[in-house]
């Protein structure tokens, strides 16, 4: 009976909102393609930083110096304020094309960071986006996509019944139920966090291990 009335939510809210899943990802998407594309027309120089970046770092995974609260503590502070600003423009009336925007730079950053390992590590850099990139990705996507259209129907709320007494009555009660929504989006993404500071360095070790014979 549960099952079946959160399921019906789900499709509800999914029905009610389908333009806004829509174009939140072709906006990530976008991004992705641009990500890739990136990575073709980087100069020399920079292209040098990133490799010498990403050999320091296979090196200090392989060697077993590994800080996980570090790497933790980095990531909480890559994506926390990225859901805190999603939630802050959600309460604005001109928070959806920044919203937008945010779906595309997230969506360049994953592409180009596996298009950039795969480019450089050749066979190990698609087994490091595989098991090192992606698994964490898989949580972190369907999470900015929820964020995302929640934020916008909550805009998209707040300026078609902005002149409604009843929706002035009742704004509190509207926000809680909002941040809770992201509150709840955030301790998904909780997952990710701890499997990008705990499994992925030791994913990229053993495919460092694995394919030691395959030079950077």
């Amino acid at each position: 009976m549960l099952e079946n009335k959160v399921s019906g939510l789900i499709n509800k809210h999914i029905k009610n909102n389908f333009w806004l899943y829509v174009i939140s990802l072709l906006c990530l998407f976008t991004g992705i393609v641009l990500g890739i594309y990136s990575v073709r027309y980087m100069g020399g120089f920079e292209k040098s930083d990133l490799v010498n970046y990403l050999k320091n770092f296979t090196t200090t995974i392989d060697s077993g110096s590994v800080n996980y609260k570090s790497i933790l503590f980095q990531t909480l502070k890559n994506n926390i304020p990225v859901i805190l600003a999603v939630w802050f423009l959600g309460l604005t009336m001109i928070g959806i094309p920044i919203i937008l925007i945010i779906d595309i730079i997230k969506g360049f950053t994953i592409g180009f960071s596996i298009s950039f390992i795969i480019s450089e590590m050749g066979i190990k850099g698609i087994w490091i986006s595989l098991l090192g990139v992606l698994p964490q990705n898989i949580i972190y996507i369907p999470c900015i996509i929820l964020s995302s259209v929640f934020a916008m129907e909550f805009s998209l709320m707040i300026f078609k019944d902005r002149s409604k007494v009843q929706w002035k009555s009742h704004i509190l009660v509207s926000i809680t139920s909002y941040s809770i929504s992201f509150l709840i989006v955030a301790m998904i993404m909780c997952i990710g966090f701890f499997m990008e500071a705990y499994l992925t360095p030791n994913m990229i070790k053993f495919v460092a291990v694995s394919l030691e014979g395959i030079l950077l």
